[in-house]
């Protein structure tokens, strides 16, 4: 298919589970539905993510892809090659940020994403947008939150497990579980389950069973896993990771300084005492819980892109044009 005003959503071929690779599959997901020609773009033909199920059109470079001046192009804050890329090409170029700590990655030598031609910027969390408007100033941040698949995140029978995904800090992940053991020794009863390079119904399997889960979120923009976490039932404590001061409370967790990895191992053991003492006080976390996670819906997701890709004048062709 060639041009006539198709939004073009470049992807990395992430070899492992990535949840912003997820994210820009949900967006052409809701676009094509709505009746926008979308599509996710990666480098290599047939590339296809192994770890959740995609079910979107998806075209490549290496597929010979051929641009029309009415295409919109979606380029990733940290896809420094596809910046530099389409830096020259005639066709309308956004930006999605979906995480503010990696925007210099994607800038490289450049000042500022008007160097590279960039029109618009499209970010996923208030945090984000934040700091892209008020810290590098870049004008008219969109807003498209992120959302949880509820069906899939939900609560299901509860054993004393301790969950965590340790990619992003294994030193944290290790210090804290070691310092846990120090202090407390092995609490009867309770285990630790270490989620990571697992497809996406496997990561809702162990949350959904779980009891509590360990927070180590680092330089996020917005930091799904916490959230998807609430939704599955569990009493989340840890790190923020910035960008989760969007939904993080004292009502919905035990939430600690970042970096502090003495508080962060003694709000854990909070965590752990207060669902092994039950009664009022957790049933009103885990309502907290459930209330926040419940309003990152992805009805709201598209309809928030439907109204960004309205304002721009992207057309419709599916539905006949617009």
């Amino acid at each position: 298919m060639s041009g006539r005003g198709r939004i073009l959503y470049v992807s990395h071929d992430s070899a492992s589970p990535s949840g912003g690779v997820r994210v820009l599959y949900a967006h052409v997901g809701h676009l094509t539905e709505r009746g926008f020609a979308a599509f996710i773009v990666h480098s290599k033909s047939g590339y296809r993510p192994s770890w959740f199920d995609a079910g979107v059109p998806t075209m490549s470079f290496e597929g010979d892809l051929q641009l029309d001046p009415d295409d919109i192009v979606v380029l990733p804050e940290d896809h420094r090659v596809a910046l530099e890329a389409f830096a020259r090409v005639p066709v309308r170029k956004i930006v999605f940020c979906q995480n503010h700590y990696y925007v210099f990655s994607g800038l490289g030598e450049h000042r500022s994403w008007a160097e590279l031609g960039i029109e618009r910027a499209l970010c996923c969390s208030t945090v984000i947008q934040g700091f892209l408007e008020s810290v590098l100033g870049f004008p008219r941040v969109a807003l498209v939150h992120n959302a949880i698949d509820l069906d899939r995140f939900r609560p299901r029978p509860k054993v004393f497990q301790i969950a965590t995904m340790p990619r992003k800090a294994p030193f944290e992940a290790s210090y804290v579980q070691g310092l846990f053991r120090s202090l407390y020794g092995d609490v009867p009863g309770w285990s630790w389950v270490v989620i990571d390079k697992v497809p996406e119904g496997r990561v809702a399997e162990l949350m959904g069973a779980s009891s509590v889960f360990l927070s180590l979120s680092r330089y996020e923009g917005f930091g799904l896993p916490p959230l998807e976490a609430m939704a599955s039932g569990c009493v989340v404590t840890g790190f923020r990771g910035d960008g989760g001061r969007e939904y993080a409370s004292t009502e919905n967790g035990f939430w600690c300084d970042e970096g502090d990895l003495v508080g962060c191992t003694q709000a854990l053991k909070r965590a752990v005492d207060s669902v092994a003492a039950g009664g009022e006080p957790l049933e009103q976390m885990h309502r907290a819980s459930s209330q926040t996670a419940a309003t990152y819906t992805p009805q709201r997701q598209g309809d928030e892109l439907e109204a960004f890709f309205n304002d721009l004048g992207a057309k419709r062709p599916l539905r006949g044009g617009k």
